[in-house]
């Protein structure tokens, strides 16, 4: 078909074109338009799924930074479940030890170290056997120039008993032994020979009925219009407490026996009851109780004299009390000790506390103001007014317990701990020589303080620097051991408190005066396991205040408490003055009440041994 020119084309044929064209053009632009929409829902599925492969992605990516943080915090705890697991051992080993070690073993490192065990407190009697054993042992045999002869066992040592009762008993002769062998004659009685025994007798139970006349006036009688007669009963001394049958004597023998010996009530009752009388532990309870009325002022003399001087020691320990406000029964509750140095008189003072909290030594220690030897316990921070003091043999404790988990065998005496604690030991070795060497110089009070303090200057700070400096040395190669990095940690972080005994002459260089003192307490209380009121907690604080600082100054707790309680149930109780002649420091109490020391006792055995 030819194809024609537009030209030659008609309009008909021209509008027919245009509209086949135009239809076309719309049929092309509506498959274009259904086209786009297409690719444009397309397009949309594609961003949706673009958007959740987004979404997953960081899904993923916010999952996979979790496991990181996840498994970083299960490595942490790992770790730290292992460094507990290895702290535990390390109590574990150091709690084995100490119950397994001999208590006669010295553990030593070199010739200037070794570990020391506390005696035990049942194997007293084998200790000081085999003490005898070995002495005998070794001086068994004496060599002279002639011949070996076998030495004979050493005697029992006595002092002079010719100021006690002698009892003679004279045997009787029995039937049959007066024959004489040889011809049968009668004999008689030419001599004795004579045996000597120190006799003990169980303490004696009675009554003391005191009889008090009851005047009466016969002229008052006649006098008086009623025929009433006039009486009057005569000065006497009154009774511990009132309608009660406790006298000092048995007070203070009851609490002799459970506060300084540590006999329970209840076997304390047993005891006297093998004995013919019945005392109840409820009335021996009661009457302690009661006691804090003639206690408690000597107490809070007692406590102005300590809170007066310039320098104090301080320790706590638990203890339980089952009837305490606002706190279950098996919480524990604490007993603070306070002390004077050893410079001035003994003072031993007990404190009741429910808590450990830093209230209790700063309401006790009210108005103190000088040098304060503690431990590391932060609550004596609180105290106002102190210079904080800590305890060396704290800090070398930690290092003895640190060698004792070490591995036996060659490596331990070249160990970090048991330099460490040799070079500890040298520090108390030349403290001790300082001290020593003042008293060979014969310096008391302020000269010698002065002497003390100028040698430790020369001596001791030298030392306890390098011995600082070397710990900072091996600080990090210890980091991963936690007994001993605790032990370097704990000397390095004290080190200021630790070294301040360098700084006075009077200042003790630890605190185990004060930690003996709380030793009594912690038998009984091991023994005797709880207090049923916070009552019986402050009278026992009162009654271990005075038999502790008794015992500090030579003075016999019984004697004692049997001569002051017969006093103050006598005396104006708010007369501080003659209060203060009761106190266990006092230069007025009788003889009777005084305790002979080790002193005075070895010169009475080497008088007897040479008579």
């Amino acid at each position: 078909m030819a194809v024609k020119d537009i030209n030659d084309l008609s309009f008909d044929e021209l509008k027919q074109l245009y509209i086949s064209d135009h239809s076309f053009m719309f049929d092309k632009i509506s498959e274009l338009q259904q086209t786009n929409a297409a690719l444009c829902t397309e397009n949309k599925d594609l961003k949706e799924d673009n958007a959740k492969k987004d979404a997953y992605i960081e899904k993923i990516e916010q999952e996979k930074v979790d496991l990181k943080e996840t498994n970083t915090e299960l490595q942490n705890s790992v770790a730290g479940l292992s460094q507990q697991l290895m702290k535990l051992n390390e109590e574990y080993q150091l709690l084995k030890a100490a119950k397994y070690q001999s208590q006669q073993n010295k553990l030593k490192i070199s010739d200037q170290l070794s570990l020391y065990d506390i005696p035990g407190l049942f194997n007293e009697a084998e200790i000081e056997a085999r003490k005898a054993e070995e002495k005998d042992e070794e001086e068994e045999y004496i060599t002279v120039p002639e011949h070996t002869r076998k030495k004979s066992k050493p005697k029992e040592k006595h002092i002079d008993y010719s100021d006690l009762e002698r009892v003679i008993e004279t045997l009787p002769v029995p039937e049959g032994e007066d024959i004489c062998e040889v011809c049968g004659a009668k004999m008689h009685i030419k001599k004795y020979d004579e045996q000597t025994e120190l006799v003990y007798e169980p303490a004696r139970f009675y009554l003391r009925v005191t009889r008090i006349p009851v005047l009466e006036c016969v002229e008052c009688q006649s006098l008086n219009e009623e025929g009433k007669s006039s009486y009057h009963m005569v000065s006497h001394p009154n009774k511990l407490f009132k309608g009660s049958i406790v006298s000092p004597e048995l007070l203070a023998y009851i609490m002799d026996m459970k506060y300084n010996y540590g006999i329970p009530f209840h076997s304390l009752e047993k005891l006297i009851y093998q004995q013919g009388v019945v005392v109840p532990k409820a009335n021996m309870a009661n009457w302690v109780i009661a006691s804090i009325k003639y206690l408690k002022p000597l107490y809070d003399i007692m406590k102005k004299d300590l809170i007066s001087s310039k320098y104090l020691q301080a320790d706590e320990t638990t203890t339980q009390v089952l009837n305490e406000e606002n706190k279950a029964a098996t919480t524990k509750s604490y007993m603070f000790v306070y002390r004077s140095i050893k410079y001035n008189k003994p003072i031993v003072l007990y404190d009741y506390s429910p808590t450990r909290a830093g209230e209790a030594p700063k309401e006790f220690l009210k108005g103190f103001e000088g040098y304060l030897v503690t431990d590391a316990y932060p609550g004596y921070n609180k105290v106002d007014n102190i210079v904080r003091c800590m305890c060396n043999v704290h800090a070398l404790r930690k290092f003895k317990d640190a060698y004792k988990l070490l591995p036996k065998g060659e490596g331990r005496k070249t160990s970090d701990e048991a330099k460490a604690i040799v070079k500890y030991d040298e520090i108390f070795h030349e403290d001790h020589k300082i001290e020593d060497a003042a008293n060979k110089k014969h310096l008391k009070g302020e000269a010698k303080a002065k002497y003390i303090q100028k040698r430790r200057k020369e001596v001791i700070e030298p030392l306890f620097d390098k011995f600082l400096a070397w710990l900072k040395e091996i600080q990090m190669k210890n980091a991963g051991r936690s007994t001993m990095s605790g032990a370097i940690y704990y000397t390095l972080h004290n080190a200021e408190e630790l070294k301040r005994f360098i700084d006075d002459g009077y200042l003790p260089m630890d605190n185990s005066s004060t930690e003996r003192a709380v030793r009594p307490f912690a038998v009984v209380r091991n023994r005797c396991k709880f207090y049923v009121s916070p009552k019986g907690a402050e009278a026992s604080a009162l009654i271990y205040s005075m038999i502790i600082t008794c015992l500090e100054n030579r003075i016999q707790p019984y004697m004692y408490f049997t001569y002051i309680l017969e006093k103050l149930a006598n005396m104006d109780l708010t007369n501080e003055d003659e209060l203060r002649e009761l106190l266990p420091y006092s230069d007025t109490l009788p003889n009777s009440t005084k305790i002979m020391s080790k002193k005075e006792i070895d010169r009475l055995l080497k008088q007897n041994d040479q008579s």
